[in-house]
């Protein structure tokens, strides 16, 4: 029996981020890329979600930690792991992203194997 892929949900707008992620993890995981809290919510319902990379800043409805919110009070959802993977990178968006419920916080720009070091924490 072979082994399930594990699958990320990356929450990220910009689209150079997104391709920049999906090539950086595909080479071992799944990738969903959602671009907006709406398309999360679509990929939370469909596919079995290991771990989420959560942008906090978001332009198009939902914010990041808005978001994060919500997953933490949905009983479905709660227990995925949630690194907020952002460029705000002072200390009190690291503050507000814990205190919102993200289990990490990785700033951008970051290096690939801090990003998988944080990211085996949890898987």
């Amino acid at each position: 029996m072979t082994e399930r892929q594990q699958n990320i949900l990356v929450v990220e707008d910009d689209e150079q981020s997104q391709k920049y992620m999906r090539i950086l993890l595909s080479r071992e995981y799944a990738v969903h890329i959602a671009a907006t809290g709406k398309q999360a919510w679509d990929i939370l319902a469909n596919e079995p979600v290991d771990i989420i990379l959560m942008d906090l800043s978001l332009r198009d409805g939902e914010d990041g930690l808005q978001i994060t919110r919500k997953v933490r009070l949905d009983e479905r959802y709660r227990h995925i792991p949630i690194i907020a993977l952002t460029a705000h990178a002072f200390p009190e968006d690291r503050k507000r992203s814990l205190d919102a419920g993200c289990n990490d916080y990785v700033s951008k720009p970051f290096q690939w194997v801090h990003l998988k070091t944080v990211m085996e924490k949890y898987l």
